[in-house]
């Protein structure tokens, strides 16, 4: 299998959540809760955060899609 291209982008299915995967290892979400946004880093150690970027990379299940990268810096920007 072909090693994914880095950063990949993706938002939820439900416009909630938008994702930097910038490794294998490591991932940048926004969050937005009401009209706040929230930064999280991770990375990842454990198995269950290392399953987790893989199913954001594979798009599994119609949970998140992928989308553009500006939308995801101009996010993260905003949210500082």
């Amino acid at each position: 299998m072909e090693q994914p291209r880095f950063p990949q982008y993706r938002r939820s299915a439900n416009g909630l959540n938008w994702y930097r995967i910038d490794s294998d290892l490591t991932l940048v979400e926004v969050q937005r809760i009401g009209r706040r946004y929230l930064v999280h880093r991770l990375q990842a150690a454990a198995y269950p955060e290392k399953v987790r970027i893989m199913a954001l990379l594979a798009m599994e299940n119609g949970h998140v899609e992928a989308c553009p990268a500006e939308e995801v810096e101009r996010l993260l920007e905003a949210a500082g």
